[in-house]
């Protein structure tokens, strides 16, 4: 350890898949700068302000009005790493859950979802804001939401309700609990009730079968900027703002979500091809030749089935492709552009921009 080394203490649930995550982004960052951490366990009863006067900065998931109140005790900078509580005036780097709950949505309609709800045993902030995320999206389209908080009222629901039925969970650990209801209910995942988590929990995904469709929250990037926060802070110069709203990665599409809402089977079986072959350089009429019926009825009933013409489903899948390399992998742009389906850089960018509000380049970027 180099001489005169920032100590910094991270105060964090180090059981949880999300603190873990955190906290390896925040080890990235302390590695380059070479601090010397030390991470405390949030339920350690010792914790105390004489224990955090050793350190010269604090990095704290505060997910109970307890650890919160570490925060405030801190006589040394501190920065926040948990959306649980909604701390104001305290510096936080933490997860945009409106635009959570907002991604989860948009995964439900792509699959030709009409009945939705939102379940939400966990009554702490993050869990409120995804909910509103959610339903604010499907607003847009004219679609209720109902947010049940218990598993009586989430049984009730799935008995009650015409299926299939789309269920986003607050976090993967309700998504593991709702699928034990469903189970109980004898509902099939994902042909009756469409289940989807948030936060690619490795405990919670080893627990869940069928295997869980979650949201792939920037986990490790939330870590990484609160540590670059910390810095300045420690150094004693201004930062930007007091929130930092991380944007999720991506949706991790598994089994209990792999499934088109949708009756008409040529249309299915359409987009099954479509989304298999994306990567190729199809086209609508590769698309329509392997149909059952004719090109204008296969047309017309996917319009009415999913709200997009067989044309636009191919570019979103190509789109969707082409996300999931910027962020996983280190292809070229061109390179992408070319295992997407698309048949020039240039116009891959052209649809990507259409599509996404932003550039490949700077998608990756902010990435």
């Amino acid at each position: 350890m180099a001489p005169n080394s920032p100590r910094v203490g991270i105060i964090a649930n180090n059981v949880g898949g999300y603190s873990r995550t955190v906290i390896r982004g925040v080890a990235s960052f302390a590695f380059a700068r070479a601090w010397d951490c030390r991470v405390e366990g949030v339920n350690e009863s010792a914790i105390d302000a004489a224990r955090l006067r050793k350190f010269d900065g604090l990095i704290i998931q505060a997910a109970t009005p307890e650890q919160a109140k570490l925060v405030g005790r801190a006589s040394v900078p501190a920065v926040n790493v948990s959306s649980a509580l909604g701390l104001k005036r305290v510096p936080s780097v933490v997860s945009d859950d409106r635009a959570v709950g907002a991604m989860g949505a948009d995964h439900f309609l792509r699959r030709g979802h009409r009945t939705f709800a939102f379940y939400a045993p966990d009554v702490r902030q993050f869990a409120t804001l995804r909910f509103e995320g959610f339903a604010q999206r499907l607003s847009t389209d004219r679609i209720d939401c109902r947010r049940l908080d218990d598993a009586a009222s989430m049984r009730a629901f799935l008995a009650a309700a015409a299926r299939p039925i789309a269920v986003m969970a607050c976090n993967d650990r309700s998504a593991v609990a709702l699928l034990e209801i469903c189970r109980s209910l004898v509902a099939r995942v994902p042909e009756d009730v469409a289940v989807l988590g948030v936060d690619n929990d490795e405990l919670m995904q080893s627990l869940a079968n069928p295997p869980l469709s979650t949201i792939n929250t920037a986990r490790e990037r939330i870590g990484f900027e609160a540590a670059a926060m910390l810095e300045r802070l420690m150094q004693g110069k201004p930062i930007a703002g007091e929130l930092v709203l991380v944007p999720p990665k991506d949706v991790i599409t598994r089994r209990s979500t792999d499934a088109l809402a949708i009756d008409d089977a040529d249309v299915v079986a359409a987009a099954r091809f479509i989304q298999h072959h994306a990567g190729r350089q199809i086209g609508v009429l590769d698309v329509t030749r392997r149909a059952t019926i004719s090109r204008r009825q296969l047309e017309r009933r996917f319009k009415d089935s999913l709200g997009r013409t067989i044309h636009d489903e191919i570019l979103r899948c190509r789109v969707e492709r082409a996300r999931t390399m910027l962020i996983e992998s280190d292809l070229t742009l061109p390179q992408i552009a070319m295992a997407s389906g698309f048949a020039s850089a240039s116009y891959f960018t052209t649809v990507f921009r259409r599509q996404a509000g932003t550039t490949p380049g700077e998608f990756r970027s902010k990435r």
